[in-house]
């Protein structure tokens, strides 16, 4: 059980002291309020004399009031000759009844009447707050007034009708000043209290009172909470829990500051649920709720904290948290810390701070996890450049950017590292953007240099991301390398679904920034796969701004921007485990295939034993991770390049696909062909051999394409050639359907052999949002025809009928083509028709192919 300690003057109202916990204000009886009573008593005397012989009224009730109306004790005629002052006498302050029966009959006697007053009920007429306006007669009736017996009877509500003028004690200023009483008082006496209750729990209503005034007996609150009655307010049962199993019988009840410290005396840390759900959506009272998380010693909270980081307060919080709870924090954050998720980068940079300042707690890890702890350290450097030597600027020390909670930062030779003073100058460094990074890369190990890149990231993104060090996002583009483009691209696309749409943006900025092979496919692979339209289109025009700075076109830097991955001349990669080694090569869809020396094949690399490098193993693991992202991409990409007829040098050609380590694989699975209308394929040799096995070289000032198979009049030698040296295509080329125009068809404007398909609403709505276009002149949606431009600037134009609803997806009606022609641009009725055979042959033959095979 958690005992509080120092709790707030807010969480002390319900504690009770006998549960463990710290007491509450001091509470007093007022002996003015108590005669004040008695004088409502005498007021009340005729009314509950008359309600006590009415003929509904409970034979019981009736029985007790009379009893203490004649002087006896009654605690059952106490209350219900108060509850009658409370409802009928002018200016009554229910309140005061409880102080006078503190005084006059003793604190048992009070929880009794207390109790009792939960379960009686004033009828047939409802309390006056809650009369409508054709009950003036009760907001006017006081003693005196009004006919004898109009006043009704005194009964036990039915169950699950109870009214608030007949249980005015359960109002929170009576049972609450009772508690804090009994919670007070000698141990004999709240014993007496206790035994006296036991016979006044008759029914749902006072089993619940009595369980808030006495929380010490469990098996009363398992019995309570077990019938809700609505007698007790939400707060008040709250307090009663004492078991972890009576969370399930609160349902959804809204955990208030006043009540966090006795739920965490009487549950302890099986009060984490309730703070949990109160954590998700009640942000006004979001600092009381954590901190009731703090005081439990308990690592089931860091996961309660990692998933509502973005919440105001919480990163705070959970530092705080592993500043008490070192030990737990480590065993707790260490599981999520190996994610590229928002809650991974949380748990990575606090768990290095942790290791970092306590290298003892790394004991702490649970076995296998991902998650390394600080490395022996090395001496420091003497030979350093001139802008890490010398004190480090004012200002450049930073509460969070500690040299000695984050890694190293290596030397080239890696057997010296950078001092903590010199480490601080290079945070300022990073801080202004300076140019004297420039050095500071050159001098040190970049792996080294962009862990400790990715390490400052982390940390300040775990207390906070505040936008005042919004520098610690930027300097990743200074300092980090392809490792960083990896992790950051993760988080780049979740940002935006967590509400942080700027700071996505700002990512791609570092990705721009990093500029390397990888980084640019990583902002290619955005443009293509993200999820979000506006970080898409960021991504587009940082690809747009990088091409235009070196004055190429967007889709000459995609050819660039393939990364070799380090692979050697031949296109493959050596994994060398010490002992054993393996050879890395690729399928015809670029799937990494390890290679034995026995010549067995492998689908991935297998584990290294205990005396061989784990770095070859994370080499392969890195590098499949990667091809998941790019492969499909440039395969597609190459597909698109043959339908639209994209050419190359001869030069650009070979240095860009025959020479690439990784592309040169795809590049001997495809037929090649010059604008002179030769076709040809790359040998394993790099060498070009045309249909026959014969030697070719392209002229100089030719243009190489990929061949459409509508291109080769001899498609079937090709598909022989490949057919004998089992090569396998990574797309549709040799093998893909084709649709030649007949001479007639050629000279005609119109073609009728597609008109009357029907394409399926789905189909036809697809293909408005690829490579075909649905819009008029002005660039405006018109759902009447789909166009695709032909290299020359052609349109090929099938009509719609009844079209395409620019704001309808899924559903709709099935699209008949009605026409189809070619012209200057696409219009309704058509206008400037040309003769089909104008238009360029691949994209003739690629229209008719996507409505044949689209059709039903």
């Amino acid at each position: 059980m958690v005992k509080m300690v120092d709790v707030p003057a807010e969480w002390r109202e319900h504690i009770h002291p006998r549960r463990g916990g710290v007491p509450g204000p001091t509470v007093v009886v007022d002996g003015d309020a108590a005669e004040r009573a008695r004088e409502w008593w005498r007021a009340a005397r005729p009314i509950a004399e008359d309600m006590a012989e009415h003929e509904r009224t409970d034979p019981e009730l009736g029985k007790a009031v009379r009893a203490w109306l004649a002087g006896e004790p009654d605690p059952v005629g106490a209350a219900a000759v108060a509850s009658i002052a409370v409802q009928y006498v002018r200016d009554v302050d229910g309140a005061a009844f409880l102080d006078a029966w503190v005084l006059h009959r003793g604190l048992a006697f009070a929880a009794c009447a207390v109790t009792e007053a939960s379960a009686i009920e004033l009828g047939p007429v409802p309390h006056p707050r809650r009369t409508d306006a054709n009950d003036v007669v009760h907001l006017i009736a006081y003693v005196g007034e009004g006919p004898k017996g109009w006043r009704g009877e005194i009964r036990r509500p039915t169950r699950g009708d109870y009214r608030i003028a007949g249980r005015w004690v359960a109002e929170d200023s009576v049972v609450k000043r009772l508690r804090a009483l009994l919670a007070a008082a000698p141990e004999a006496e709240y014993r007496d209290a206790v035994a006296r209750l036991s016979e006044h729990r008759g029914d749902g209503a006072r089993r619940a009172t009595a369980t808030y005034l006495v929380p010490t007996e469990k098996a009363w609150a398992d019995e309570s909470l077990d019938e809700y009655t609505g007698v007790l307010d939400y707060e008040h049962r709250l307090c009663s829990l004492s078991r972890a199993a009576h969370i399930d019988q609160v349902g959804g009840m809204v955990v208030t500051p006043a009540v966090v410290g006795t739920l965490l005396d009487g549950l302890g840390a099986d009060a984490l649920p309730l703070l949990r759900r109160q954590l998700g959506y009640d942000e006004e009272n979001r600092p009381i709720v954590l901190r009731g998380l703090l005081a439990i010693p308990d690592e089931a909270i860091f996961p309660v904290l990692l998933d509502h980081v973005g919440g105001k307060d919480v990163p705070a919080a959970l530092e705080e948290a592993t500043e008490r709870y070192p030990a737990q924090a480590v065993r707790a954050l260490a599981p999520s810390a190996g994610d590229d998720t928002t809650r991974g980068m949380v748990a990575a940079g606090l768990l290095r701070g942790l290791l970092f300042a306590e290298p003892d707690l790394v004991a702490e890890l649970p076995s296998g996890a991902a998650f390394e702890g600080p490395r022996p350290p090395v001496p420091d450097a003497d030979d350093l450049p001139g802008a890490l030597t010398g004190r480090p600027p004012r200002g450049a020390k930073v509460d969070w950017a500690d040299p000695t909670l984050l890694p190293q930062i290596l030397t080239r030779g890696r057997d010296r590292a950078l001092s903590a003073r010199a480490t601080r100058c290079l945070l300022a460094l990073l801080a202004k953007d300076a140019p004297e990074v420039a050095d500071v890369r050159e001098h040190c190990d970049r792996h080294s240099l962009a862990e400790f890149s990715w390490a400052l990231f982390q940390r300040w993104f775990a207390l906070g991301a505040s936008t005042r060090h919004r520098w610690a996002l930027t300097q990743l583009g200074l300092i980090g390398d392809d490792t960083t483009v990896r992790r950051l691209s993760a988080l780049i696309r979740r940002w935006p679904g967590e509400g942080r749409t700027a700071r996505a943006k700002a990512a791609l900025d570092v990705l721009a920034r990093i500029g390397s092979d990888v980084a640019l496919t990583h902002l290619f692979e955005l443009t293509r796969r993200g999820k979000y339209k506006g970080l898409k289109a960021t991504a587009a025009r940082k690809i747009d701004e990088i091409a235009a700075a070196r004055g190429i076109t967007a889709d000459d830097l995609a050819d660039r921007a393939v990364p070799d991955f380090g692979l050697d001349a031949r296109g493959t990669l050596v994994l060398d485990y010490g002992p054993r080694r393996f050879t890395v090569t690729f399928d015809e869809r670029l799937v990494p295939l390890v290679v034995e020396p026995n010549g067995r094949v492998r689908k991935s690399a297998p584990k290294p034993g205990p005396r061989e490098d784990p770095a070859a193993h994370a080499l392969f693991t890195g590098l499949k991770k990667d091809l998941r992202t790019i492969a499909d991409r440039e395969i597609k990409r190459l597909e698109l390049a043959m339908t639209t007829r994209r050419t190359w040098t001869p030069d650009d050609f070979h240095s860009l696909f025959v020479t690439h380590p990784l592309m040169g694989h795809i590049v001997r699975r495809l037929v090649w062909i010059t604008d002179g209308g030769t076709a040809f394929r790359v040998a394993e040799d790099r060498t070009y051999a045309d249909v026959d096995d014969d030697p070719f070289t392209p002229a100089s000032d030719a243009r190489v394409a990929i061949a459409h198979p509508v291109l080769l009049d001899d498609l079937e030698a090709w598909a022989e050639v490949f057919a004998d040296y089992e090569i396998l295509q990574p797309f549709e080329q040799l093998g893909r359907p084709v649709y030649r125009l007949t001479g007639d068809e050629r000279a005609a404007r119109r073609l009728t052999r597609v008109e009357g398909l029907a394409l399926p609403y789905g189909k036809a709505m697809g293909h408005s949002q690829g490579r075909w276009e649905s819009v008029d002149a002005d660039g405006r949606f018109s759902g009447a025809w789909l166009a695709r431009r032909d290299p020359a600037g052609l349109y090929v134009v099938a009509e719609l009928t009844p079209g395409i609803d620019h704001y309808m997806y899924g559903e709709g009606h099935d699209q008949k083509i009605t026409a189809l022609w070619a012209g200057p641009a696409p219009a309704r009725p058509p206008k400037d028709t040309v003769p089909l055979g104008n238009v360029d042959p691949v994209t003739m033959s690629e229209a008719v192919h996507d409505l044949v095979r689209s059709a039903y």
